[in-house]
């Protein structure tokens, strides 16, 4: 039987069953928008299109649950599988995959997201407001500079028309301007993951995000978080399990797959595709990634970040990338010889991570909590 996330692989991928949605999704939506008038306290939260309850709109969502002045404010989920996610603290959830969907996007007043919460169909929405808090610092391309870009996801970049647009620094601020060019203003006070990363590490001990992921070893953890490429490659993308196990001998190895990619499982690594990123990154000593923005996030830490990137010629051509990474003057490898090279450097140029937080995430926790909370105040 084929599941939903292969349907919307198909709408996504196809030109004409991507027009097609497309143009049936607009005509539901503009009738709807004749009935259907705002709440103006309510608020719609989808995370990675509807697959996680984490990251800045969880934030979001915490800050306005934990404050009396919207205490009355209905504060709504949206997961492509609600029973999945059964934390105590939502007490409303809708299915992203539903006709409904549509009804309670229009009914709430402010929408918030980190990627699309429109399900790639950009209307007009003159009463409600859409905050969006994009999920990372772009290094690889997007929008019209990404390579191979479907039309319906391309014909989303260039239409979408966010009221509010969050950016980390004047770098990605330039990028979306050109990725997103309906958006209606930008914000440029960072992100709200920052205040992730310092609630994290203020309520949550090393210790017992180590029981909760099941580590008893008092080795360095070393936080492996490789990227879904998209494509079929050609050449080497991940770590092999060799590597892996090496790898384990001097560290834990903690092992996050992208969204939609699947976790490897070999020996004594430990698989983390559901757990908390941050609280990864609290307990982390060392980061791999290739392409993930995750590791600008990770160096506010000032600790080592390692890039593999063995594939990045063929990345190149079939993705795109904004940068190289000897831009950014942190280690790259280009084979696994090369990362075990880097590894066995005692002396690592920490300079380098502080050079990058100022050009690239220079502002603070509250400058964000500010900024979010004055749009939800005056808007």
């Amino acid at each position: 039987m084929i599941s939903t996330q292969q349907v919307k692989n198909i709408i996504k991928n196809s030109s004409m069953f991507g027009w097609i949605y497309f143009w049936v999704g607009i005509v539901v939506v503009k009738v709807l928008q004749l009935f259907i008038k705002p709440n103006e306290k309510q608020v719609l939260f989808i995370s990675y299109s509807g697959r996680q309850f984490s990251d800045t709109p969880k934030e979001a969502f915490n800050l306005l649950r934990l404050d009396p002045a919207y205490e009355d404010y209905k504060l709504i989920w949206a997961f492509n599988k609600p029973k999945d996610f059964k934390d105590s603290t939502i007490k409303y959830k809708i299915s992203a995959n539903s006709p409904l969907f549509f009804y309670h996007l229009l009914r709430s007043k402010y929408w918030v997201a980190n990627s699309s919460i429109d399900r790639l169909i950009p209307f007009k929405h003159d009463e409600n407001i859409y905050i969006q808090f994009w999920h990372g610092i772009p290094m690889k391309a997007l929008g019209h500079s990404e390579i191979g870009l479907a039309p319906l996801v391309q014909h989303w970049y260039d239409n979408v028309s966010f009221d509010f647009m969050f950016t980390y620094s004047e770098y990605d601020l330039q990028k979306f301007k050109d990725v997103f060019p309906r958006t209606k203003r930008f914000v440029s006070s960072g992100q709200l993951r920052k205040q992730i990363v310092k609630r994290y590490d203020s309520r949550m001990s090393v210790e017992r995000i180590k029981a909760e992921l099941g580590i008893k070893s008092d080795k360095k953890i070393l936080l492996y978080v490789p990227t879904f490429r998209g494509y079929p490659a050609k050449e080497q993308t991940t770590l092999t399990d060799a590597a892996l196990d090496r790898l384990s001998k001097d560290f834990t190895v903690v092992y996050r797959g992208h969204y939609f990619s699947k976790t490897t499982e070999s020996g004594s690594i430990v698989g983390a595709d559901r757990f908390s990123l941050y609280k990864l990154m609290i307990i982390a000593d060392v980061l791999i990634t290739d392409y993930s923005s995750v590791f600008f996030d990770f160096a506010v830490y000032n600790k080592p970040v390692y890039l593999f990137q063995p594939d990045v010629e063929e990345y190149k051509v079939k993705r795109g990338l904004y940068f190289s990474a000897e831009d950014l003057e942190i280690p790259v490898a280009y084979s696994e010889a090369d990362l075990f090279d880097l590894l066995a450097c005692e002396d690592y140029d920490y300079a380098s991570l502080e050079s990058m937080n100022k050009k690239f995430n220079p502002h603070t926790a509250e400058e964000a909590v500010f900024s979010f909370k004055s749009i939800m105040m005056h808007s």
